[in-house]
Parts: C-alpha cells; structure tokens; sequence
C-alpha cells in the first residue's frame, strides 16, 4: 500500500512532540525505579518534560515545551536549574511549531543551536485495511520482538551496533537495560543465518509510534537489516493501533535513506538547543 501525503501542521507536530516527550520521561522513571544510584529525575516544565538519567548524554534532555502556548522566562529558568542542579547541560528538543516564545526565552538565556536532526512521518492504515503483512523476513533478514528477558543480549547488541570502532562502549548499560523494561517499549533482533545482525525499538504513545534505537552490527552492514527492522516495527506499530509511526535521524544520514525507503517522508527539522554549565 503506498503510504498517503504527510500534511505536516501544529496538531501533528503536537502528536510527536507529546510522544517524544513521553518516551524520555518514562525512560528516566525507569532508571530512577531500577538504577536508583544514577538519580534519575523527571519535571514538568511548559507542557513538556525534562528528564535526566545521567551527566552528558544525549537521552538526558527535555522534549515538548512550548507546544500548548507561550514559554515565559521562569520556564527557562527552571529547565537552567532542573539541569545545573545535576552537573550537566540542559539540552532540549524544539519543534518549528512550538509558540515562538520559547525560542526567544531560549535566546535570551544564552541557549545555542547543536544540531537540526530530521523528522519522518508515516501515517499508517488501519490493520484491517492492510491486506498483505509487512514482511519480518526480507533478504535473509529474520526480525522477531526480543523477549523481557533478553534484555541484556538486546543492549549488548545495540551497544555493539552503535559503537565507535575501535572504542569500547561506555558504562551506560544499565541504563539502556532499565529503559528496555519500559511497559511503552518493544524491541527487535534481526538476524541472518542465525546470528544477530541488527537491533531496533520502538515506543508507543497515544496511538503514535515511535521508531528508535535502529543499529546495524558492521559485519551485517549493506544487507537490508534496517529495511527490515523498520518494517516489522511498523507492523507492530499497525497492530498496536497506532495511526502515525515516526522517527528522528541526522539530516542526510543512511538511517534518514531507510526510513524514506520504508514510506516514512521528512516533514521539518527538529533543533536541539543546548547550555553548558561549566
């Protein structure tokens, strides 16, 4: 079925703002329940959520603000302080159809541009409308849900999938695994003759999906496993009764290709502001 125009206004940016929200705070609840050494914490800050799980990472920021009305000053300078207060910067996610005032209080508070990441969309049919599945196998490629206790085999993977060569990942996973136990979450392998080649996630919310977490391991690279994870995710995503599936990639990017390869169709850019406090 060939994926229907993307009309892209306010109300839709609402639905992934709300959703992106949503995820980054049930990630922090999670590790503040499981991982209670990392101080993870979550505020309400105009209309959309900070959320902190540990100092300088990309995951610990805020998502949502400004998308129900005007952003005054003591917004920013609580969202200063929900981050100062932790040791690390406060970063945030702004939509282009956020009320203009939050770019400007942002402004005024010294906040910087650090990157513009691209939005895909894809609006879904209902389940019953679909008359053939979207393949979980494709290539070679077989995608099937991890289990809840393949947690510390998914991370591994993904930890291995997103890896700089050469570097050994980070001590985050305890991080990730308490995030996988999200009730919101389901995560993916894909294989190839039975070994592990690609990992993938996905977060539901009010009928939106959200597509993340999609790695490669290298040797698997350039065989189709991201095409396929996405198109199980979306699948799932139809049989949760989802309307909308979405994801967020560097503008440019292999994973911006697939997924537009897959039906979903960049709609605007998403800033992320940034305050260091040295």
């Amino acid at each position: 079925m060939t994926p229907r125009p993307v009309f892209v206004d306010h109300a839709l940016s609402a639905r992934i703002e709300a959703a992106e929200a949503a995820k980054v705070e049930a990630l922090a609840r999670e590790v503040a329940a499981r991982v209670p050494a990392r101080r993870a914490a979550v505020a309400v800050i105009a209309g959309g959520r900070a959320a902190f799980v540990a100092p300088h990472m990309r995951i610990s920021r805020a998502a949502g603000l400004g998308m129900s009305g005007p952003v005054e000053a003591r917004d920013v300078e609580a969202l200063e302080d929900f981050y100062a207060s932790r040791g690390t910067a406060a970063r945030i996610l702004v939509s282009p159809f956020a009320h203009p005032s939050l770019l400007a209080r942002l402004g005024e508070r010294g906040f910087r541009l650090d990157s513009l990441d691209a939005v895909l969309v894809r609006h879904l049919a209902p389940a019953a409308e679909v008359h053939a599945p979207e393949p979980a196998a494709r290539g070679g490629v077989v995608v099937r849900r991890a289990a809840r206790e393949e947690a510390s085999a998914w991370i591994a993977a993904s930890l291995a999938a997103f890896a700089t060569p050469g570097e050994p990942p980070s001590g985050v996973a305890d991080i990730f695994e308490a995030g996988f136990h999200d009730p919101g979450a389901a995560h993916f392998f894909a294989s190839i003759d039975g070994a592990v080649a690609g990992v993938g996630a996905v977060h539901v919310h009010e009928r939106v999906a959200l597509l993340f977490a999609g790695g490669t391991l290298e040797a698997h690279r350039g065989r189709g496993v991201q095409r396929a994870v996405i198109d199980a995710r979306v699948a799932y995503a139809r049989g949760e009764g989802c309307d909308l599936a979405y994801s967020v990639a560097e503008a440019g990017s292999t994973s911006q290709r697939n997924l537009e390869r897959a039906g979903l169709v960049a709609v605007y850019s998403q800033a992320v502001l940034i305050k260091p406090f040295a």
